[in-house]
């Protein structure tokens, strides 16, 4: 069996005979949890990917049952007899804006420059937070809120047009949310973090 060489952080060669012994068991628990959770991880995936192929062979039998014609699936769900199992399927969307929405903020600065001193602080405040970049990414719940502004204003009409413009409807991701009722007759989830795999 090769003898095994240890590296720090660094990439440093560190001789067996100088590393704690409690560092040893640490690499060692770290190495045997991190396979363990890679192998459910994996496991999950494809359980996954079989239970949404068979929702969607029911979901798929029951608009042909009733002589509907659909194209793409979207959110639905399907439930034991008794009600005592529900499975949801959704559909999540991720949203994202193109070079276009630069020029929205602009026209939305020129806007606020015409404006400030008749708007509302609060509002002023809602509309700078919106272009806050969190990771080089805007928060497009907060853009998207700026449609529900009544605001009046040619040049604002023009960003919400630009905005609207720059909207791009990436690759969307699926997941399921399966529940069962407790003895009170709620619906309580089964911990499965679909939605990141």
């Amino acid at each position: 069996m090769a003898t095994k060489i240890w590296k720090n952080h660094n990439g440093d060669v560190v001789p067996a005979a100088y590393v704690p012994k409690l560092d040893k068991e640490k690499e060692r628990t770290a190495i045997a949890i991190h396979k363990q959770a890679t192998d459910i991880s994996k496991r999950l995936a494809e359980f996954k990917a079989k239970a949404l192929k068979k929702c969607d062979a029911i979901f798929d039998q029951m608009m042909a049952d009733n002589n509907v014609t659909t194209g793409k699936k979207g959110n639905y769900s399907i439930t034991s007899f008794d009600k005592e199992i529900k499975i949801e399927v959704n559909v999540s969307e991720r949203i994202e804006f193109d070079d276009q929405i630069k020029i929205a903020q602009i026209k939305i600065n020129e806007y606020l420059a015409e404006k400030t001193e008749g708007l509302d602080a609060d509002i002023v405040q809602i509309i700078n937070q919106a272009f806050k970049t969190r990771k080089g990414q805007m928060d497009t719940k907060s853009v998207l809120g700026l449609f529900q502004l009544k605001i009046s204003h040619k040049k604002w009409n023009e960003a919400m047009e630009l905005i609207k413009q720059s909207i791009s409807r990436n690759t969307s991701k699926r997941y399921m949310r399966i529940w069962k009722k407790d003895s009170s007759g709620e619906y309580k989830a089964v911990e499965l973090n679909f939605s990141s795999i």
